[in-house]
């Protein structure tokens, strides 16, 4: 079985070696695609632009996808499955609870650090109340082992001793969510407002070791303190 098409804003566009292939027709349109959209938001997004970097006619973007609309979903849909590539790690049953847990946040953000459109792509989303979003048949199923595996996780760490009791796993990722996502997402509002360069190397390490601290601190870990190998601060 094939592996699913993971998806790039910033690769370049696969050439033709001369024979007809529809799946590298559809990963080139799916990158091309994803540039776009982050670049201008769905309602400046332009075919053109799209089928130009893909190498392609619009009439190859129709037959693949059929219209804008649904580009956009496919777009966020691979978008948001390339998020959830790690997850599985949080099925081990036998790893650490703590460190599953800070391994699970430190993912979480750096994949935000190095998927700058998938901000962009999000944030334009919700600018327009999610209407692509609503008509995905697919994210429940991404999200749900997301959270099935979190709470198993929870529990683990419960029994181990080192969370507290009742962290409900849907709030907990949604607040993983938050302290990542807006370190991104008002990345240049806060530069300004602080008068600080935030987007530095060592402003985002800086900021990483804090939100995994933080969590982790959220929940209780007994005695924790910063991780030698992030440099953080408790």
């Amino acid at each position: 079985m094939t592996a699913p098409h993971v998806i790039s804003s910033r690769r370049r566009r696969v050439p033709s070696n001369g024979t007809r292939d529809p799946e590298r027709t559809r990963r080139n349109l799916l990158d091309a695609a994803y540039r776009e959209f982050a670049a201008s938001g769905y309602h400046g997004a332009s075919i053109e632009r799209i089928c130009r970097r893909a190498g392609v006619s619009k009439q190859i973007l129709i037959h693949h996808f059929g219209s804008k609309a649904n580009a956009h979903l496919a777009v966020l849909e691979a978008a948001y499955r390339a998020s959830r590539a790690q997850d599985a790690r949080l099925q081990v049953e036998d790893a650490d609870p703590v460190e599953a847990m800070r391994n699970f946040v430190g993912a979480a953000f750096d994949h935000l650090r190095a998927n700058r459109d998938f901000v962009s792509l999000l944030c334009d989303e919700n600018v327009n109340k999610g209407h692509s979003i609503r008509r995905s048949k697919s994210l429940q199923d991404i999200y749900a082992p997301l959270i099935a595996g979190l709470d198993a996780l929870l529990r683990r760490g419960e029994q181990a001793g080192v969370f507290r009791t009742g962290v409900d796993a849907l709030q907990l990722y949604v607040s993983i969510s938050g302290l990542c996502f807006f370190t991104f997402s008002n990345i240049y509002t806060l530069s300004a407002v602080f008068g600080r360069d935030l987007m530095t190397k060592e402003a985002l390490a800086e900021r990483r070791a804090h939100v995994v601290e933080f969590v982790l601190a959220g929940l209780g870990v007994p005695g924790h303190s910063a991780h030698p190998r992030t440099g953080g601060r408790s």
